[in-house]
């Protein structure tokens, strides 16, 4: 969520025109996030945000606004596309594809306690039950990412790095299981894509990244940055995230036996993205990077074996789960 498209007060007046959600009053653009540029935006009727997709057209955003829109109506707390005064969701600003949102309560949480982590779990486990027969028209294929980002990257890495990411990706390639449950997920919910309004979550945000892919993944995506401590995997938060999800989607004992395989190709994944922007910036008025390196550690980590111990997996005895993972 940085700003790479300035926008002007009278630019947004203009755009605001369009919508039946008042007139503008403030607005500031928002520092979190890397991909898109995000305002906060004040109007005499509510508070919302603007988003300017800086690299997907309108016909690409679309399966992502339905998304939403779906999620909304089933309570999830996301972002609620806003219609403009011809029920339409998406205008341009500044020649960029843009989406107004409901602004949802609540900060994002920096240190997470276990009772974040259980209700992060119940919230994506809540997240792929009621998307599980819902079609997703893009495809998650994990291992293609990390070999696609590699081979751009290949020529900037040290003789080091090369090494580990040739080991990790011929490991992948090797055990990756290929027959995982699978369905929508979101694939980026990280801290700062989650809002807590005091000690209850109010908010998932950012979901561009969001494809059909292994449900699985999604967890280990989500276990990588909210059960980490001082950049250490912290085996009992992972336990608490994995037990408040099975109270709804109990896990298979498949997709326990893989886990460990599976944090390591997300860490993989997000070190090489963020190595990704770090090396080929984008310019604009308010950028952030994220650093690389965590996910370097935290994969190496993965790979000796070192967190103190393994997760407990929850025996679910919640007879009202519709499926499992």
């Amino acid at each position: 969520m940085s700003v790479y498209t300035p926008v002007t007060h009278s630019q947004l007046e203009f755009f605001f025109d369009r919508y039946a959600l008042g007139s503008v009053i403030t607005f500031e653009g928002i520092t979190n996030g890397i991909d898109n540029t995000n305002y906060f935006v004040d109007t005499t009727q509510g508070s919302f945000v603007v988003t300017l997709f800086e690299s997907l057209s309108m016909d690409e955003l679309t399966p992502y606004i339905k998304l939403l829109t779906r999620l909304t109506n089933y309570h999830i707390p996301c972002p609620s596309p806003q219609l403009d005064k011809k029920a339409v969701s998406l205008r341009m600003l500044n020649n960029k594809p843009t989406a107004v949102f409901k602004r949802l309560s609540g900060i994002v949480i920096k240190c997470p306690t276990y009772a974040h982590c259980q209700q992060v779990g119940l919230q994506l486990a809540e997240l792929h039950d009621y998307t599980q027969n819902y079609h997703f028209p893009i495809s998650i294929n994990i291992l293609a990412e990390c070999k696609t980002l590699f081979a751009q990257l290949d020529t900037q890495l040290t003789e080091t790095d090369r090494e580990l990411i040739t080991d990790e990706l011929g490991f992948q390639t090797r055990h990756y299981p290929n027959n995982l449950p699978r369905g929508v997920i979101h694939a980026d919910l990280f801290r700062d894509n989650v809002l807590f309004d005091g000690d209850k979550l109010s908010g998932i945000l950012d979901f561009y990244s969001a494809g059909t892919g292994d449900l699985l993944l999604d967890l280990a995506i989500t276990a990588n940055d909210w059960c980490c401590d001082n950049g250490k995997p912290n085996a009992s938060k992972v336990t608490a995230l994995l037990s408040a999800y099975e109270t709804l989607r109990p896990l298979h004992n498949e997709g326990k036996q893989h886990w460990l395989t599976l944090l390591r190709i997300a860490a993989l994944r997000f070190w090489l993205s963020r190595l990704t922007h770090q090396l080929y910036p984008r310019e604009g008025e308010i950028t952030q990077q994220k650093d690389p390196l965590f996910f370097r550690r935290l994969l190496e980590q993965h790979r000796n074996g070192t967190e103190q111990k393994q997760p407990t997996f929850h025996k679910a005895v919640n007879t009202t789960a519709r499926s499992t993972l």
